[in-house]
């Protein structure tokens, strides 16, 4: 999912910057700020999106050449179960075509005008009555948490104040940005440089998708860095040792690893004996294992050289050496559906 402050699309030029940008991020979900139009169609949407994202949106209009917020998702991978719009904030709550995988995105543009930060937050959490699923929080916040976020260390204690203690309000965390400090500059000769642009997620984000991250893209355009949040539901694999039944079924088996129970390390105490033993014959199950491993494709490549050979029989009688090779190519089919069987 992307996100950027575009700080306008009115100009064609501009446009062809932030579809180049965008397509290269190869976003699912697209979320921009600071649109400066009043309406988008689809013609228009097709402007500055890929054809993926053009079709499907939601968008808060802009008040004459200020704000606006557009939210673009690909339909094939999603579908919008429902939508709520605030005056600083568009919140879509997005549904899976593929799995029960259902997802809140709420995209932020905060005012600049900081005498409206507090009424910005107070709209914050009074959306948050509205959150009952996995919740992510994106956009241009205007507000930064802390003196760090600023290159010249300048800031308000007390708007700091007041957006950490929103942010603790809301029960949610903010995702760390991996590969630089700000993502917003003034373009001037000694730019001051802040993080404006932000992520959060709650609880039940963080549970649906384990693997969330936050990068940021080039900025082609705008005085804004684009963010990339990835989601992944995949988790790690850990390094638990899993007797498998399957290896018993490999005549090899019990004669590569009993021997390392009887040579494990002697031992007074009759539970550190036992405890030995069992390390011993796991590293001797383990390294048996990655040796005698099949290759990934052998069922269907047997598969392969039986239907081959079956067909040129059909012709020609086959050599001996010819037969000899699908005698060996359904033996190993066995042997391997056999083993696959005792896995499941």
């Amino acid at each position: 999912m992307m996100s950027w402050n575009v700080r306008g699309l009115g100009d064609p030029e501009k446009c062809d910057l932030v579809r180049d940008a965008v397509t290269s991020a190869m976003p699912l979900i697209c979320c921009l700020q600071e649109t400066k139009l009043p309406d988008i169609t689809t013609l228009k949407a097709r402007c500055f999106l890929p054809t993926n994202l053009a079709n499907s949106f939601k968008l808060i209009s802009a008040a004459g050449s200020r704000g606006g917020i557009l939210t673009a998702w690909n339909d094939n991978s999603f579908s919008l179960k429902s939508f709520i719009t605030r005056q600083h904030s568009l919140t879509t709550i997005l549904q899976s075509t593929a799995t029960d995988v259902q997802i809140m995105i709420t995209n932020v543009y905060a005012p600049s005008d900081h005498r409206d930060s507090h009424l910005f937050l107070e709209g914050l959490l009074e959306l948050s009555t509205h959150v009952s699923d996995a919740w992510l929080v994106v956009g241009d916040f205007n507000l930064v948490r802390s003196a760090s976020d600023k290159n010249n260390g300048l800031v308000s204690r007390s708007l700091c104040n007041a957006f950490n203690d929103a942010i603790n309000s809301l029960g949610i965390s903010e995702l760390p940005l991996l590969d630089r400090l700000f993502t917003w500059s003034n373009k001037r000769a000694e730019p001051t440089l802040a993080r404006l642009d932000r992520a959060f997620i709650n609880t039940e984000h963080s549970r649906a998708f384990p693997n969330t991250t936050l990068t940021s893209q080039s900025r082609s355009t705008s005085d804004h860095t684009p963010l990339l949040v990835t989601m992944t539901t995949s988790i790690p694999r850990n390094n638990l040792f899993r007797f498998e039944n399957a290896w018993l079924r490999n005549p090899a088996f019990l004669p590569s690893v009993l021997p390392a129970w009887n040579e494990a390390p002697a031992c007074a105490d009759a539970a550190g004996l036992l405890v030995g033993c069992l390390k011993s014959t796991r590293a001797a199950a383990k390294v048996w294992a990655r040796r005698t491993r099949a290759p990934p494709a052998i069922i269907p490549n047997c598969k392969f050289l039986i239907l081959l050979f079956d067909s040129l029989e059909e012709n020609r009688p086959l050599s001996l050496d010819e037969q000899h090779v699908r005698i060996i190519s359904q033996e190993r089919l066995s042997q391997e559906v056999r083993a696959r069987a005792a896995y499941w």
